[in-house]
């Protein structure tokens, strides 16, 4: 079976439970960005995900969320503390961890980031050949085909290639037109219950799904919950 996480936020504990659903000998996860930040635990959910990693070689695929890209811009002096302190961003237990590591153990940790993908293409039973990715698209950045249809991959290259921040940001994929996207997408980023709906339950469209269902603080006092979605019986898991 495949599994798709997002958005985390260093809720371990919901992380942990979500996890007994899956079998790594036979199974695979792919989380989708925004392990850090916000929440209490995000440097130890991020490292259980890099211990799953080593142990389940090729099991396990860490997408690169708009968070992770943060943490990369902070220690590149391109992000201020100040920033990355506010609500929005929500770094403070993210940075108290990094502050104590040694200079070796900031560089391999942001190596690590750095190198994290901005989606993985999977075939899915339901909605054919898929694209799982973070933020989704930016509508600055779309590259169409010449039958006119959005080029999934090339529009996620080039948004990143441009503008990095802006396009780790963005929520456009909810605003904009999607039947003409050429791969269904699979996203997190904006917790469903801000979109269509107002639902702390993954939200599902035509072309795309979005599957963070509100793990951060600020939602889970209200009802938000860490979500998980199967690819191959489309059922959906919820902690």
């Amino acid at each position: 079976m495949l599994y798709l996480m997002s958005d985390i936020h260093g809720d371990l504990k919901s992380f942990k439970e979500l996890l007994k659903y899956i079998n790594f000998n036979i199974d695979r996860l792919i989380i989708l960005g925004d392990v850090l930040d916000k929440g209490k635990k995000p440097m130890e959910s991020l490292n259980l995900v890099r211990e799953l990693m080593v142990k389940y070689s090729g099991q396990v695929i860490f997408v690169k969320g708009n968070h992770e890209l943060f943490a990369s811009m902070y220690l590149d002096g391109k992000l201020s503390e100040k920033t990355w302190l506010t609500t929005g961003y929500g770094g403070d237990e993210t940075l108290a961890v990094l502050k104590k590591m040694r200079k070796a153990e900031v560089e391999e940790f942001k190596h690590f980031i750095d190198s994290l993908p901005l989606y993985y293409e999977i075939e899915s039973p339901k909605y054919g050949k898929c694209i799982a990715t973070h933020s989704g698209l930016h509508a600055d950045y779309i590259v169409h085909n010449e039958d006119g249809s959005i080029n999934v991959v090339k529009s996620i290259e080039e948004g990143y290639s441009k503008n990095s921040f802006e396009y780790m940001c963005s929520g456009d994929i909810h605003r904009m037109p999607t039947n003409i996207l050429d791969r269904f997408m699979i996203v997190g980023h904006v917790p469903c219950v801000y979109l269509e709906g107002a639902s702390y339950k993954i939200l599902r469209r035509k072309r795309y799904m979005c599957i963070d269902s509100g793990a951060d603080p600020g939602c889970k006092k209200l009802g938000g919950r860490l979500s998980m979605y199967c690819v191959d019986n489309d059922k959906e898991f919820y902690a």
